[in-house]
């Protein structure tokens, strides 16, 4: 994002919640007003507020079942292990006890993350030095190292609820930040080229509406379209077109209207061709919510919209077409204070 559109770290941190539906956890953590337009900075900030909320509840802690030599009796006495290991010379016995610890996953994956973020050659020196700090509380905690499937694999409880939103944060920052990882080098990436923030702003939006919405009246999902074609076309044919996978579709009941909401993420909204200096929107994005219009069976009266976050300057049109159908282009400033950005969002509803 552009030196005019800096991204507050509390609005930041609002979109992370709404996207993992852990807006409890929203007021949980001081994320003051500061404001970032370098991605490692800004996550940086996030993850240490969230740490610190972490560290006023005190880290979890489980019985883990441990096995090993020793010279001071405690839990099952294992003598067949000790024949096999020679223990009883040594003066010592191969016992099986629980021991109640704070070596977890989910303080490794926060020790992990921590590591990762200290090697960013982008974050800046004060940030670092507070990581660095937090590090010391996880001194007990095993090194990892981090997977997808070591994410899928998280699950939560009431006790282990509050680290939901550290764990998120962490695989956003693996997947958006990290490509590669050997002993000791990582590779990070462009996070914008790596569409993480686009795929967190759309479920930002979704949810946003999920949550705000009276249910009773407006229908929020992200369905696929099926391409209204003459009932001749045969599957095979059918499967050479691509699929029209929605971002976010709210349906009024009351007024049976239908909106379908495409989310953008660039760095610029509009853009300029090699023929013409004139900044345009971009041409696919225009095509794909015309398709998604026009191939949308809803018995009502359907509007699209391609919603970016502003960069440079706000756009707001309105292009009417032709079966009483409009399709926007709007943008939302996300520099603006919280309730400034709920309002705008609400108000495209309306």
């Amino acid at each position: 994002m552009s030196e005019q559109s800096k991204i507050p770290i509390k609005n930041i941190y609002y979109m992370l919640c709404y996207a993992w539906n852990v807006l409890d956890q929203s007021e949980r953590v001081n994320t003051g007003s500061e404001k970032f337009d370098n991605i490692y900075n800004l996550l940086g900030s996030v993850y240490i507020n969230g740490v610190n909320s972490l560290l006023k509840q005190g880290l979890n802690r489980y019985y883990k079942v441990q096995k090993k030599a020793t010279s001071s009796l405690r839990g099952k006495m294992k003598i067949g292990d000790s024949i096999k290991q020679h223990t009883f010379s040594q003066g010592r016995m191969v016992c099986e006890y629980e021991n109640f610890e704070e070596n977890i996953i989910l303080n490794q994956i926060v020790k992990k993350t921590i590591n990762i973020l200290l090697k960013s050659p982008n974050l800046n020196v004060e940030l670092k030095q507070q990581l660095s700090k937090q590090r010391q509380y996880f001194r007990e905690v095993e090194d990892i190292r981090l997977s997808l499937s070591l994410f899928q694999s998280l699950r939560y409880n009431r006790n282990n609820y509050h680290y939901r939103m550290l764990m998120n944060v962490s695989e956003l920052i693996y997947m958006g930040l990290v490509s590669t990882e050997t002993d000791n080098d990582m590779i990070f990436l462009d996070f914008i080229r790596d569409q993480q923030m686009a795929k967190l702003y759309e479920k930002f939006v979704l949810n946003f509406y999920r949550y705000h919405l009276d249910g009773s009246r407006y229908r929020i999902h992200s369905p696929k379209i099926k391409w209204n074609v003459d009932e001749s076309v045969t599957e095979q044919s059918l499967s050479l077109l691509p699929n029209m996978k929605t971002d976010i579709v709210i349906e009024d009941k009351w007024t049976q209207r239908q909106l379908i909401m495409d989310t953008k993420f660039y760095s610029e909204t509009l853009v300029s061709s090699n023929h013409s200096d004139i900044e345009k929107v971009r041409t696919g994005h225009l095509y794909q919510i015309y398709a998604y219009i026009m191939n949308s069976d809803f018995p009502g009266r359907v509007n699209g919209m391609l919603l970016y976050p502003t960069v440079n300057e706000e756009v707001d049109a309105k292009f009417p077409m032709s079966g009483d159908q409009n399709i926007w282009i709007r943008t939302l400033d996300l520099s603006v204070d919280w309730e400034e950005v709920k309002g705008r969002l609400l108000e495209f509803v309306d």
